[in-house]
């Protein structure tokens, strides 16, 4: 009879999360240093490719992602005074994305790259002040407009 038993799995419990408290009260805090300069230098690098005329879709990608990110938090309050040279840069990066699908060169235009320079320096900014929880709702709210048809897809 004892053939006739189905065999049953080995009880293996879930591991339990001790931090997971901290992990809640960390996302009210400011990114720290190491955060903002991991996050910055994808940001950084994609951006001196563009301009040193190496520049790839990637490239152009990640500097819209950061540029899409500054807009949302610039609209919350956050460097409000610099929405419309957000929304220059982005104007620039149409130009740019318009132009590499003609040419096939990913490189922004003189003014485009002002803008360009100038939301970066706002968004490492930006990283620097504001906490995670922030940080995550506007990258929900970017996402929501590229679903929405109101930003890059291709910068998602």
């Amino acid at each position: 009879m004892a053939g006739n038993k189905k065999p049953r799995k080995a009880y293996r419990p879930r591991a339990i999360n001790r931090t997971i408290g901290i992990d809640v009260l960390e996302r009210r805090t400011p990114m720290d240093k190491a955060q903002t300069t991991d996050l910055g230098i994808a940001y950084h690098v994609a951006l001196d490719e563009m301009l040193k005329g190496r520049g790839t879709e990637e490239h152009w990608s990640t500097v819209v992602c950061a540029l899409n990110i500054s807009l949302v938090l610039a609209e919350r309050g956050y460097g409000s005074e610099l929405v419309e040279t957000v929304k220059k840069a982005l104007a620039g990066a149409v130009r740019v994305r318009d132009r590499a699908r003609k040419c096939g060169r990913w490189g922004f235009d003189g003014d485009a790259m002002n803008d360009v320079r100038a939301v970066i320096a706002l968004h490492d900014e930006q990283m620097r002040v504001v906490t995670k929880a922030v940080v995550l709702s506007a990258l929900s709210e970017v996402h929501r407009r590229i679903d929405a048809g109101n930003a890059f897809r291709e910068a998602a």
